[in-house]
């Protein structure tokens, strides 16, 4: 059995060292300007709204594992119950990620326990804090934007939806129109559970080592997107989407005698059990950073696009 697992890590370290399964060109940590215009490219594809200065959709996720021992949590200086996620009862770590319009994992954070809120992740790390404190940050291209839920803050680099139930008929235009993109990176998710069945179910290995293992298996997923893997449907936006919910549907008539600790795809594909850990601000230490209402952010500029369009919110 040691044998078996020595094996497994040693295959988890060879393809994270692997250079040409960096999640993007040149091994860097952020997609390349010249990248970034091919994903705005992409995700303008799948907008019902020609939204074009889209670089990443952004969004966290649990993984899920067992509580961690006591020896684990000496080791880090952590209490067990810091990877206790309140809002899904699971242990786990959270997967903060950007997505390209492919579902391809182009961006990674998975240093925090799962007990993390999403905004407090993003904004500890290293691209969060430059994109959040550095104005003069080239990072992302000018005019262009990540796509986040309400986990986040509007800023220059961030569009988020607008919250709240009495809404005007663009703001609930937009808010329908940037959904089409930001759940790209929920199907992800899916995809990527679907595809690695071992994170249907608590990993049951030291914690220590679930960064490193869940990267590789995302390195993998993009691998399988890159060659042609039959669970990723190249074409329209609801070509992909009667794809991944025929997926769900298998897999939840498939696994109909598994044991009930089973985390299963919704509808749509997506890990509903898994998603959305991270949607609470309890450690954001007081209210979270409002933006001066004078700058005009991208997400303005998407808000104008749907109002001079005259959308409105499909019919059904």
């Amino acid at each position: 059995k040691q044998s078996v697992y020595n094996s497994v890590y040693g295959v988890v370290d060879a393809v994270n060292n692997c250079p040409s399964l960096d999640l993007n060109a040149d091994g860097v940590k952020f997609p390349s300007h010249e990248e970034q215009k091919i994903i705005a490219a992409g995700f303008r594809e799948k907008s019902g709204a020609d939204f074009d200065k889209i670089i990443l959709a952004l969004d966290g996720m649990l993984v899920w594992t067992i509580q961690p021992t006591i020896k684990d949590c000496r080791r880090i200086k952590m209490g067990a119950r810091v990877f206790h996620c309140y809002r899904k009862d699971k242990y786990g770590y959270l997967l903060l990620a950007g997505v390209d319009h492919k579902c391809r994992f182009r961006w990674i954070d998975i240093r925090h326990p799962s007990s993390t809120s999403d905004w407090v992740g993003w904004n500890s790390s290293k691209v969060g804090k430059e994109l959040t404190e550095d104005e003069g940050s080239d990072l992302v291209l000018p005019f262009h934007t990540l796509a986040g839920d309400n986990a986040f803050v509007e800023n220059m680099t961030m569009a988020t939806p607008i919250p709240g139930t009495k809404l005007s008929t663009v703001e609930d235009a937009y808010n329908f129109y940037l959904s089409q993109i930001r759940i790209t990176v929920e199907r992800a998710f899916g995809i990527l559970v679907h595809r690695w069945g071992i994170l249907r179910r608590p990993l049951t290995f030291s914690i220590l080592k679930v960064p490193a293992f869940l990267t590789c298996l995302i390195r993998l997923h993009n691998f399988c997107i890159d060659n042609g893997d039959s669970r990723h449907t190249p074409g329209q936006q609801r070509k992909d989407e009667r794809n991944i919910r025929r997926m769900a549907a298998r897999l939840r008539t498939s696994d109909k005698r598994t044991r009930q600790s089973a985390v299963f795809l919704d509808e749509n594909g997506i890990p509903s059990a898994l998603v959305g850990s991270g949607h609470h601000f309890r450690d954001c230490g007081g209210r979270r950073p409002i933006l001066d209402r004078g700058k005009i952010t991208p997400m303005r500029r998407m808000i104008k696009k749907v109002e001079d369009a005259d959308l409105r919110r499909p019919t059904f």
